[in-house]
């Protein structure tokens, strides 16, 4: 076999790594950055795992400019500065690099590019097999037989091996046609002009035909669309230049030492004190199994650190960074498998005895209406655990192919656990308590006391990590669970759960009681650390509960005004293609971007936008540039809101109505918005049109459940430019609020500086849209978007707002600089958004950080107001005893199916809970209206 030859282009691995994770970067317990660091490595340990390669090496690219500048000054001119927590994240590569006692090679006035294709060709002159592990695009024209290219995938875990067959399939051409390709279409990452006009859907045909670029214009006469032609024709220089910029050099002048590069084993000790420092422990066991080594049970984290430094306030934990990741041994703990009523019944005196406990269900299904109980896993303390596991169907074990007669049956469940799981005495612990409260209600039983919940406590902490139990588990536990695949098989054909054996299903379900367990000890003490305890224990947690009964009431949809309004807008459909094909003078798809592209931008020639692989943009925010430029624009809005509107609600919302309830349950998510927002899919009611007369339509579709009942609806004032007056203190916006006077007039008289009766229409909207725009750090540039005005005029608006109300430019600078100095912002309960790149370099990703510095204390204290206050009229609902129920929530407003009886009753007690659950320093004013379906309400 040939010897494998592998060399990485380190820079542009690290960049795709570290913008995989640009939304949720990571970083260590001690704030170091380390997103770029975890994607090299886990590529680097993908390629030794599978390439095992007998040569290896690193290229950099050289500081300074390169032969490329020489010839065209403008060649990466657009790049932005290396973002500033990337630097010492290249040190920390450079770090693992030699670790591993890799080879690096830089050489000045040549890119790291040169240096790849160079090695390549002499390794593949050499007889050895090659590989180039990089995420560009460029390397494409080495490709032959014995060079392939290995490149990272849309997970950081993936990998793409392009070999000649894979660029042939995907751009129709040979791989040293790459060059003649880029020659172009150009490339914007390298700002290489290419031909303006010529996309790829343009290129690939004229190289299919012509070979080369020199083809193309030995044949120009040739070349029949007009418009094609004299593109060609006016971008011919550029054509060339781009030829010459995207060639890869393969002789540069470099000692490439293959023995140097040979491949043997690393200093293991030295890579995994590496990756402790790092917070890797994942990776130290990937890299004893390529090894085949063990490490020593105590490792030294860092002889150079000192013991101080190293020194860690829960032992546990430091013992834990200290070993590799461990997974189920039998041996370690004491689970038991419970299928005998004496046994369940002993089982049921313990924790009758005892303060807290975890407990964790196994289901046949995640309907809590369909679903069948397998069984019951509870832990009681650390390592030890009891699975009950049950049987539901006492009458139809011929069901499954394994007897179930051997469980404990369903009804023996209920009578000896029922009484339990209600004693208001015992605190009930869970990873995601909502679905097992759900579980168990259908049984009849409900979970009193339910004190904690460790995925919502990992939210509470940080809303960006991952919550499920396997994340928290590896992060926290240095724990892998038993994976589920483990029991029920690979998804295509999975083993029903009552099929699985017993024993392995005993193990899975104590360990994740376990686990919980586990879980529940470290993270209260990080709610404590961290003083979330108000926000868990007063918000989050009891929340479960009141959206765990919202989903299982659900709200009765109108089947026939469904089908009737998807007829009407079936027929408003087919009216705006007719019009859309009538204006572009020919039939297309509408809903293909490539045909669409043809229309807007070739054949009617609009302005172009924003470039993707396959041409010009043809998504909402280019569509909203281009208003106003041609008649299309807007026809083509409107279809396809009206489109949504069809395919999204009235054809989908009859489909999930549920069986046996005739209502639709949608799913209510608490650890979603990092701000604390709640979301809904099944279906998502948070992105129910509300701002335009078409989509309100669809709120008809909402009903009450019979002629005794009526909807009610219960809506927030203004709540978050209430809460802004209220953080800011600002004596303008605060006096409006407590005269009761139209915040959006009174804005517009102090801007334009009129008398609040001479504020015309206009001026209102435009008041309106900065009131809302500096909620989210709205630019000059953004307000000038929305109000269609000059720049100049958008900044004059600005400057006057801020000038009324001083106040509140004082917050917004205050807030990003609390958020600079803490590294989170939070709201006024003390909910956190951590902003790990708002200290940083880059301009656009810091803008954003700033951007949410300003909103988080508004809209996450908006979030807090309305669980709270859903909390509290929960509660008093079920203390009335009420029949009227709290059935959606959707932003900031409440939706209940109202009992005409109640209706004047608990209207006003509604609002003035909903007004008075979180006092602000500016009265607090809700809404609320009734009607027979939720748009009339609202």
């Amino acid at each position: 076999m040939k010897k494998k030859f592998v060399i990485i282009d380190a820079m542009a691995l690290a960049y795709k790594a570290y913008f995989a994770f640009i939304t949720r970067p990571l970083k260590t317990t001690k704030g170091e950055p380390t997103s770029a660091v975890f994607g090299f490595i886990n590529q680097l340990l993908k390629i030794l795992e599978t390439n095992k390669p007998d040569y290896i090496a690193v290229a950099f690219d050289s500081k300074g400019k390169t032969f490329r500048h020489e010839r065209y000054e403008k060649y990466k001119s657009s790049r932005a500065e290396m973002p500033e927590d990337l630097i010492p994240q290249i040190k920390r590569i450079k770090q693992v690099i030699e670790a591993f006692d890799i080879p690096v090679y830089i050489l000045q006035g040549y890119e790291a590019d040169d240096i790849i294709g160079t090695a390549v060709k002499k390794a593949e002159e050499l007889g050895f097999e090659a590989f180039a592990i990089t995420p560009d695009k460029d390397f494409n024209q080495l490709v032959t037989e014995n060079i392939k290219i290995i490149k990272p995938g849309k997970s950081t875990d993936e990998i793409v091996l392009v070999d000649k067959a894979w660029i042939k399939e995907e751009f129709g051409f040979e791989p040293i046609q790459m060059i003649d390709y880029l020659s172009l279409v150009g490339d914007a990452s390298d700002d290489i002009p290419g031909v303006a006009g010529i996309g790829p859907k343009g290129a690939i045909p004229l190289i299919q035909k012509y070979k080369s670029v020199e083809g193309i214009y030995q044949n120009i006469d040739a070349i029949e669309k007009a418009g094609i032609k004299q593109k060609l024709i006016t971008g011919k220089e550029n054509a060339f230049l781009s030829k010459e910029l995207a060639t890869i050099h393969t002789e540069v002048p470099i000692d490439f030492d293959f023995e140097k590069a040979a491949f043997t084993k690393p200093d293991i000790e030295k890579l995994n004190n590496l990756f402790i420092e790092l917070e890797f422990r994942y990776f130290a066991q990937r890299l004893l199994k390529i090894f085949g080594e063990e490490l020593k049970p105590q490792t030294k984290v860092n002889e150079k650190v000192s013991k101080e430094e190293t020194k860690i306030e829960n032992p546990e934990t430091e013992v834990l960074k200290q070993e590799e990741i461990k997974s189920f041994n039998s041996k370690d703990v004491n689970y038991q498998l419970i299928t005998e009523y004496k046994k369940a019944k002993e089982l049921a005196e313990k924790l009758q005895h005892t303060s807290l406990f975890v407990f964790d269900t196994e289901t046949d299904s995640l309907d809590s209406f369909d679903l069948n109980l397998a069984g019951v896993s509870f832990c009681l303390k650390k390592g030890e655990a009891f699975y009950i596991a049950t049987n539901p169907f006492p009458d139809r074990s011929d069901l499954f192919s394994r007897d179930l007669s051997n469980r404990l049956h369903i009804n023996d469940f209920i009578k000896i656990f029922k009484p339990i799981f209600e004693d208001e005495k015992i605190k009930k612990v869970c990873q995601n308590g909502k679905f097992d409260i759900s579980v168990l209600r259908k049984y009849d039983i409900v979970v009193k006391n339910f004190f904690f919940d460790t995925m919502l406590a990992s939210y509470a902490i940080d809303p960006d990590q991952k919550h499920g139990m396997d994340d928290l588990s590896v992060k926290y536990l240095n724990y892998q669970p038993i994976p589920l695949s483990n029991l029920i098989g690979l998804k295509k054909d999975p083993l029903k759960i009552f099929d699985v054996d017993l024993e392995k299903l005993s193990d899975y379900s104590c360990e994740d009681a376990d686990i919980t367990y586990h879980l529940f000890d470290i993270l209260s003490r990080e709610v404590e650390k961290d003083n979330l305890e108000n926000l868990c224990f007063n918000v989050e947690f009891p929340l479960v509960n009141v959206l765990e009964d919202m989903e299982r009431e659900g709200i009765k949809v109108d089947e026939n005004f469904l089908k009737a309004f998807s007829k009407e807008l079936q027929i408003q459909l087919d009216g705006l293609v007719e019009n859309i094909w009538k204006i572009a003078g020919e039939r297309f798809n509408i809903n293909s971007p490539n045909q669409l592209q043809k229309i807007l931008y070739d054949k009617l020639g609009l302005a172009t936008g924003k470039k993707t692989k396959t041409g010009f943009s043809t998504d909402a925010k280019s569509l909203e540039v281009l208003q106003g430029e041609h008649e299309i624009i807007d026809l083509l809005m409107n279809y396809r809101q009206v489109q949504k509107l069809k395919s999204t609600y009235s054809d989908t919302l009859p489909e999930i109505i549920h069986p046996k309830t005739g209502r639709i349950h949608t799913s209510f998510n608490q650890t979603v918005a990092s701000t604390g927002r709640l979301s809904s899919n099944n279906p998502n009611l948070q992105n129910i049109p509300i701002r335009t007369e078409l989509g309100k339509e669809i709120r008809k579709a909402f009903v009450p459940r019979d002629k005794d009942y009526i909807i009610l609806s219960a809506d927030y004032s203004q709540i978050e430019l209430r809460i802004m007056a209220s953080i800011c203190g600002d004596e303008g916006l605060c006096k409006a609020f407590r005269e009761g006077e139209d915040i959006h007039r009174s804005t517009a008289a102090l801007v334009f500086q009129v008398d609040p009766k001479d504020v015309n229409p206009d001026m209102r909207r435009k008041a309106k849209e900065v009131n809302f725009g500096i909620l989210y750090g709205i630019g000059v540039f953004g307000l000038k978007t929305r109000l269609g005005v000059s720049q100049a005029h958008a900044k004059e608006i600005i400057d006057t707002y801020f000038k009324s109300f001083n106040k509140v430019k004082s917050y917004m600078d205050s807030a990003i600089a609390q958020a600079k100095e803490k590294g989170y912002a939070e709201t006024l309960i003390g909910r956190r958004r951590y902003l790990r790149n708002i200290n940083s370099n880059n301009h656009v990703v810091r803008s954003f950080e700033e951007r949410a510095a300003i909103n988080m204390p508004i809209q996450g204290t908006a979030a807090d107001m309305i669980k709270i206050a859903m909390i509290n009229i929960h509660n008093e609902l079920i203390k009335r005893k009420a029949k009227t129920k709290m059935v959606l929530q959707v932003h900031d407003e409440l939706v209940f199916d109202a009992h005409k009886d109640e209706i004047d009753t608990l209207r006003p007690i509604i609002k003035e809970i909903m007004e008075t659950s979180f006092p602000l320093n500016v009265p607090v004013v809700v809404d609320t209206g009734v009607g027979n379906n939720w748009l009339d309400a609202h």
